[in-house]
């Protein structure tokens, strides 16, 4: 059951989706359905929203587009913020179910006296999906969903000019459906961003060149069936090929739950904080 908190200091508003872990078994035959279902944003049930769950600590509201559209998302203000103190801004982007590791593990006390960040927890409701790869379609039509990737740069954008935040140090993040978006979102707004880590996610190769200046660490599970490892193997070696920053770790015997393993490795957070932009705009 979602908890309400009291509004971010900021004008705008917020709203959050956060950390749950959903395993579901599908016969070898429905893979490549459900890969087309995921990418595309999409699961079984029916239009609006994908019931997120909610941590204690975020804030919740909504910002509304200049199209009218609104896109709700959570906020996690730093800790004992100083006034003229700038920080870093992480964004998290969840699955197909409504689901972000990331957002829980930034959420602990520890993360939070070691990492001092704001936190952005957009949801992408139904039928919305957050960026087309149109990579996998097995021989189908591309993607007709709505994205909201757009309306989240918008809102991005209007944040930085509410809140202390430091434009040098904008990440971005997300799991399956999620890392499908971070990989377009570098790929769309690289001048936007200081670094990547998409989880079990894809991107088409042949953008890598628009990606170039912004690090990314990937990561992906071994046996996913969901996305295939592959696809995060090839674009982070096309990325290292043409002179980029790419980090990929790939586990060994595990599926597509791969965010799992990939937001508890200390390592992994120690580096995309250390990242700063050198032009930010």
């Amino acid at each position: 059951m979602a908890r309400i908190f009291s509004e971010p200091r900021s004008k705008l508003k917020a709203s959050i989706v956060t950390s749950a872990t959903l395993r579901q078994r599908i016969p070898r035959a429905l893979c490549a359905l459900m890969l087309c279902a995921l990418l595309a944003g999409i699961s079984s049930g029916a239009e609006g929203s994908r019931n997120p769950r909610y941590e204690p600590d975020y804030a919740r509201g909504a910002f509304k587009g200049a199209g009218g559209v609104t896109l709700n998302y959570g906020w996690l203000a730093p800790l004992n913020a100083r006034p003229g103190e700038k920080f870093p801004l992480v964004i998290c982007l969840h699955d197909a179910f409504g689901t972000t590791r990331a957002s829980g593990v930034l959420a602990r006390e520890t993360m939070r006296a070691r990492y001092p960040a704001f936190v952005m927890v957009p949801e992408a409701d139904r039928p919305f999906t957050w960026a087309k790869a149109d990579v996998i379609r097995d021989g189908g039509p591309p993607s007709q969903l709505p994205q909201k990737l757009p309306l989240l740069i918008e809102a991005i954008r209007a944040i930085m000019r509410a809140e202390a935040i430091d434009p040098a140090r904008i990440y971005i993040t997300g799991q399956s459906m999620g890392g499908v978006g971070s990989w377009g979102a570098i790929a769309q707004h690289p001048e936007l961003f200081a670094a990547a880590v998409p989880v079990c996610g894809v991107w088409r190769i042949n953008e890598v060149p628009l990606m170039l200046s912004v690090p990314v660490w990937a990561f992906h599970g071994e046996r996913d069936r969901t996305i295939p490892a592959h696809f995060s193997r090839d674009i982070t070696a096309a990325i290292t090929k043409a002179g980029g920053t790419a980090k990929y770790t790939e586990y060994p015997g595990v599926g597509h739950e791969s965010w799992t393993k990939a937001y508890a490795e200390p390592e992994m957070w120690r580096w995309l904080f250390a990242q700063k932009k050198r032009t930010a705009r």
